[in-house]
């Protein structure tokens, strides 16, 4: 009885796994179709002269236009604040023309890094100044409303 009920059991095993691949492969065709018409719409779009871009018309805007840097520095500051792994209570943000800069102290290297990759991110951002430095800040530590008294 072992026998039987292991041998069913793989039988079963193997027409589902049997059938996963068709699914996959089915899959695997309709991506391959999709990808296709979008290259053609793509090369389709540049032989005519219309500037297509691989990712469409996102970020291409009316001729002239500029964000105002108002705007762009509530982007980043919002993007910053936002953020659970970036402790930015530190961090100055000038813009000026579109491009930012970050003033002030992080905690660790790679918030550094975090904090010119999400300015970078924003809307209307043409360059990032970081001008960041890393080491202890004043807030490291302490929980809002926390005191930095010595313990007795």
């Amino acid at each position: 009885m072992t026998r039987t009920t292991t041998g069913q059991a793989a039988d079963e095993f193997r027409d589902v796994a049997r059938d996963a691949l068709k699914l996959g492969g089915r899959c695997v065709g309709a991506a391959r179709d999709w990808l296709g018409e979008k290259r053609e719409e793509f090369n389709l779009g540049r032989a005519a002269g219309a500037g297509v871009s691989a990712h469409g018309y996102r970020g291409v805007g009316p001729r002239g236009y500029r964000r105002d840097d108002a705007r762009v520095r509530e982007d980043v500051c919002d993007a910053l604040t936002d953020n659970d792994a970036l402790d930015a209570s530190n961090i100055e943000v000038t813009v000026q023309d579109g491009v930012v800069k970050l003033s002030g102290s992080v905690p660790h290297r790679l918030m550094k890094r975090l904090a010119e990759d999400l300015a970078d991110a924003c809307t209307g951002v043409r360059d990032v100044d970081n001008a960041l430095r890393v080491g202890p800040s004043a807030t490291a530590g302490f929980a809002s409303g926390a005191t930095a008294e010595p313990l007795s």
